[in-house]
Parts: C-alpha cells; sequence; structure tokens
C-alpha cells in the first residue's frame, strides 16, 4: 500500500528553544566560570586565590576535554576539589579530561554524597542493558542531527555516545559539607529533587547557589522516559523550598543559564516549585476521585502563568509524561481493572483484536487514511496491533514508522520527538536490536568501582533455570587491593555476601587486571588459571562450573522497544 511522506520539520518553539543554547563560558563574580551549552549539563569552575574548585565534569570525555582547555584559557590554576552534585553520567563521566591519573593522586578531593556511588552502580550494573538501550532512544543518540532527526535534548546539544571515565569521590558526607581551598569557602547540601542525592553547592562569602538539577531551563522531569526510580514531585518541591531560604545573588542551575539578582531568582524558585507542585496535587485530586493516568491527563491542565512561563517550557519533562508516574508512584501500576491481572497474551489479543477489525488488510486501509487525514497518533495506534501480532509485517511497521515521523515532527518535547524517530528507524529495521548499555560501562569506568559493587551484578545475571538443585557459595579476593566478598548460588537464588562466609566452598584469587580482562570478555577463567593469574583454594572445576551458571557481563541481547 503506497504511503505519502511528508518533509521532516521541527516545532518551531523547540528549534527556536535549541537555537538559543551556544556554546558559552559564563563568567560570575569575577572568578566563577560555568560552561553552557557544551553538552547538555553544566559544569562550574571556582577560581580561588592559588586552586581552584570543580563543580560536576560533564558527560563524557570528549567534551569535557574541549571545556577543560576554555578553562585553561582562563586559568591555570590548579583544581584542588571535584564536586559531583549526584550521580548522573552527565555530571560526573569526564573528571579525568580535567585532572590526570597523576594530578588526581596527589590530594586532589573527589566530594559526593554517600550513597551516590551506590546509585551509579544500579545504573551501570543491575539495569544498565535495559536503561542504555531506552536512553539512546530518550537522547535520540543513533539519529542524524537535523530537521530529519535529532535537534537536541531540550536542555541542549544533541546527545551523543563518547568515552567515560568515573574517579569515585574519597571523601563523603551524608547532609552538608562545609570546606576550604584557596581561600574559597563552600558548603554542600544535601537537597533531595530530581535525585535523592541531590546536592547544591553554596558559596556564603558570594551568596552563589550552585542548584545542580533541583532547577532547570525546561519543565521539571518528573519521570524520566529511559525509565528512573520514583522521584516523588512534593520531595523535590520542598527542596526547592530550601534552595529558596539561602536568599542567593546569583543561582548558577546546571541544566540553564545563571540567573541574578535576589528578586529574579525568588521568583524563579517559587514558580518552579509551584508547577511541581501544581502537577502532584491535580494528579491526586484526580486520582481520589477514581481517575485512572489516561483520565488524569485529559482533565489536568497547567494554569498560564506556570504553562507560558520561559522556563517551564515542556522541552524536556512535560506534565503529561509526569501524570502516570505520580500515580505509580502512590498507587503502583495497578489501575483497578482485574482483566489486567492475568490479560490475554499480547500477540494473542493482538490477532483477535484485527480479526475484530475486519483483518489486517482492512486495518491498513483504515490506517492509510487516517495518515491521509493527518492523524498519526491514531494510525500508528491502528498499526501498533498488526505490529504486536506479526512483529515481521515489514508492510505495518514501514506504515507506523512514517506515522512516527509526522507524530515527531510535531512535538514541542525533544525528548517525545527523540523517541519516535529512534522507533521509526527501528521498525525500518535501520537501529541493530542487538543490546542496549554495557554492563558496568567501560574499562575507564569500571577502574574506579569497588570489587563489592561489581560482583554484586553478577546476582542479576543468574541462569536461574541451570541452578534449581544446585548449591554452592564461593569467595573472592583481589591480591592486590585485598578487596573480599562472596556469592551463593542457593537452588535459583543468587545471594551476596560483602564479607565472605567462613563456611565457603571456594575461594578464587586474582588481580584488578584480570577483573576489567574478564568483565570486558578478553580472558576467560580457564586461560587465567592455565596463566596462573588466578590462584583457587578449592577444586578448580568446581568454580568453573559455578561461574557457568552466570550470563557474561555483556552479553548482547536483542532489545526492542518499537517492533514488539
Amino acid at each position: 500500500m503506497p504511503i505519502n511522506t511528508l518533509p521532516p520539520s521541527v516545532h518551531p518553539d523547540l528549534a527556536r528553544h535549541q537555537e538559543s543554547m551556544k556554546p558559552k563560558v559564563f563568567n560570575l563574580n569575577d572568578n566563577i566560570h560555568t560552561a553552557f551549552g557544551y553538552t547538555i549539563v553544566n559544569c562550574t569552575l571556582i577560581e580561588g586565590d592559588d586552586a581552584c574548585i570543580l563543580v560536576d565534569t560533564l558527560t563524557n570525555m570528549d567534551a569535557a576535554e574541549i571545556v577543560a582547555t576554555e578553562f585553561k584559557k582562563i586559568t591555570n590554576k590548579p583544581i584542588k576539589i571535584v564536586i559531583y552534585t549526584h550521580f548522573h553520567a552527565d555530571h560526573v563521566s569526564g573528571t579525568k579530561a580535567f585532572l590526570s591519573d597523576e594530578e588526581l593522586a596527589d590530594g586532589v578531593e573527589v566530594i559526593g554524597q554517600e550513597e551516590l556511588a551506590d546509585h551509579v552502580m544500579r545504573d551501570v550494573g543491575l539495569i544498565a542493558p535495559i536503561l542504555g538501550r531506552r536512553a539512546m532512544y530518550q537522547f535520540g543518540m543513533r539519529l542524524p542531527v537535523g530537521q530529519n532527526g535529532t535537534v537536541g535534548a531540550g536542555l541542549g546539544p544533541p546527545q551523543r555516545p563518547g568515552k567515560r571515565s568515573f574517579v569515585p569521590p574519597n571523601k563523603t558526607f551524608k547532609q552538608t559539607y562545609k570546606g576550604k581551598t584557596g581561600g574559597i569557602n563552600f558548603e554542600i547540601h544535601l537537597i533531595p529533587s530530581e535525585t535523592e542525592d541531590q546536592c547544591a553547592v553554596w558559596l556564603p562569602d558570594k551568596k552563589v547557589l550552585l542548584s545542580a538539577d533541583a532547577v532547570y531551563e525546561s519543565f521539571p522531569n518528573v519521570y524520566a522516559l529511559r525509565g528512573t526510580r520514583f522521584r516523588n514531585p512534593m520531595v523535590w518541591a520542598k527542596g526547592i523550598d530550601r534552595l529558596w531560604k539561602f536568599e542567593a545573588e546569583t543561582l548558577i542551575p546546571h541544566h540553564g543559564r545563571p540567573v541574578e539578582g535576589v528578586k529574579k531568582i525568588d521568583a524563579l524558585l517559587t514558580d518552579y516549585r509551584d508547577a511541581i507542585q501544581y502537577v502532584h496535587d491535580q494528579t491526586l485530586r484526580y486520582m481520589n476521585k477514581g481517575f485512572t493516568p489516561d483520565e488524569i491527563k485529559e482533565v489536568v491542565t497547567m494554569p498560564g502563568r506556570l504553562r507560558d512561563h520561559p522556563w517551564l517550557g515542556e522541552y524536556y519533562g512535560s506534565y503529561k509524561h509526569a501524570i502516570p508516574a505520580i500515580f505509580a508512584g502512590y498507587l503502583g501500576w495497578y489501575q483497578g481493572d482485574p482483566v489486567a491481572l492475568n490479560p490475554t497474551p499480547w500477540i494473542e489479543k493482538a490477532n483477535r483484536y484485527v480479526d475484530l477489525m475486519g483483518g489486517r488488510d482492512k486495518v491498513l486501509s483504515i490506517a492509510n487514511e487516517a495518515l491521509n487525514d493527518d492523524d498519526a497518533q491514531w494510525a500508528a495506534e491502528l498499526l501498533t496491533w498488526l505490529v504486536r501480532a506479526d512483529r515481521s509485517d515489514q508492510e505495518a511497521r514501514t506504515m507506523k514508522a512514517e506515522a512516527l515521523r509526522r507524530w515527531s515532527y510535531h512535538q514541542k518535547n525533544a525528548t517525545w520527538r527523540n523517541w519516535g524517530l529512534t522507533s521509526a528507524m527501528e521498525l525500518d529495521g535501520e537501529l541493530d536490536s542487538a543490546g542496549g548499555g554495557m554492563v558496568l560501562g567501560s574499562p575507564d569506568q569500571v577502574q574506579g568501582f569497588p570489587l563489592v559493587n561489581i560482583m554484586q551484578v553478577m546476582t542479576v545475571r543468574l541462569k536461574s533455570e541451570d541452578t534449581w538443585n544446585y548449591h554452592i557459595r564461593v569467595a573472592f579476593e583481589t591480591s592486590d587491593t585485598k578487596e573480599q566478598c562472596a556469592l551463593e548460588i542457593r537452588r535459583g537464588v543468587c545471594q551476596f555476601f560483602e564479607t565472605p562466609p567462613d563456611d565457603c566452598d571456594a575461594r578464587v584469587i586474582f588481580d584488578r587486571g584480570f577483573l576489567l580482562n574478564w568483565i570486558f570478555g578478553q580472558s576467560t577463567f580457564d586461560e587465567a588459571v592455565q596463566a596462573g593469574d588466578i590462584s583457587v583454594d578449592g577444586e578448580v572445576a568446581t568454580v568453573a562450573e559455578f561461574l557457568g551458571k552466570f550470563e557474561p557481563f555483556n552479553q548482547s541481547d536483542e532489545i526492542s522497544i518499537a517492533a514488539r
């Protein structure tokens, strides 16, 4: 069936928003330098008398090297303090572009909230494959840049994969940290908001507040489409209330431009927290009337003063995709209809619906009519039944891809646009369906992870179906760093022990070099034993069998998002 295609385009508001984000270093208060627009996140260099403080380190080494060069044009004073505002990869992945290994070893303090490393490990370990795959859709990482692809992430320029590093904090705190370097007094305050470990940096002598991701130049991302734990909106709103109490004269968000002036900052923080509370309160209002998330989205609209606010455009976050997350955060996924408890399998259900609608050709015809009537949403919804019924139906996939492209070109929200266009690529067969995020990330990242965090990932790599009648406990130890932990497979479950029990069936000793090679498939256990890189206290065959019960760290499974 012939499909009329339309030329690509970009929503004019989104185009203007993205066009305004040109790379620039803002110089504030004579000694504060914020790099804006080089990536989706800012980083800030605070220049002291004889040393500097670096707050956040950007999303990858490539971008960080560019910004590091710009900072060196401003000052050659050494960086003595690195502060991570929270765990998200775009804030912690470029550290080694600013500091060499030698400099890091020479007394540089890397400061982060005490739970930061655990949050990093969750994202790059336990849920890395699916989170990485979904992030590729949210940020449009495989799309061309321009009118027929991504124009950005809603917070900055197009996000692209790149080499990442991770230097774990060597100094942590729980609630508040106070310090001084280069004559600069600084404070770090835990302000849970977008993340549980979100922190703000306060310079009391200058009344400068670095607000990290508590506020940014877009509607807040109460839910991230790539997937995230529940971001409680009222925790976020109360976090902004705490920022307001600082009475800052300069506000430096790390997704947006700096704001100067107490009155301007006060007004911005008030409107921003009000937008968050409004969506929260109205969602709960209708939840308590028995409305489902889709029904709530139909009746909740933003008041004009917030809808038209220059910092609350729906370019990144959206109240439309926040509402279902708020519902689930309070009530969970179940909306109350028992048909959802043990539903008809999707393929069977899709085939039945297609038959009811008159068969495949009839559905294709109606969907084509919808496309010709510029109703891309309805066309995509109809075609979803055909794709669900038969993933190999390329005609249906091609038509749905066209519907999603047309839908995407009309979206003001950058993440919606990116997701729709990437889904179209997948349906057209132009997107590799193998693999998502690399478990534990790159070797440069893994070098900074403790053994306990690495080995804990194995609990969710267990091939449980091979272990129903299997029970064994193995301890692991690094010969060079003297780290220890243990894993026990117990009839379908793998339990992790941070401290090895005394009664292990075997103990494996190796250095961190082998650990890296093993994780990334450059060496096997058997090869390392034969080469003398591993010593085993116990039966080598027992350990080999034990390790064979797990999937490889970076096994490349097919992950489909749109064609399913």
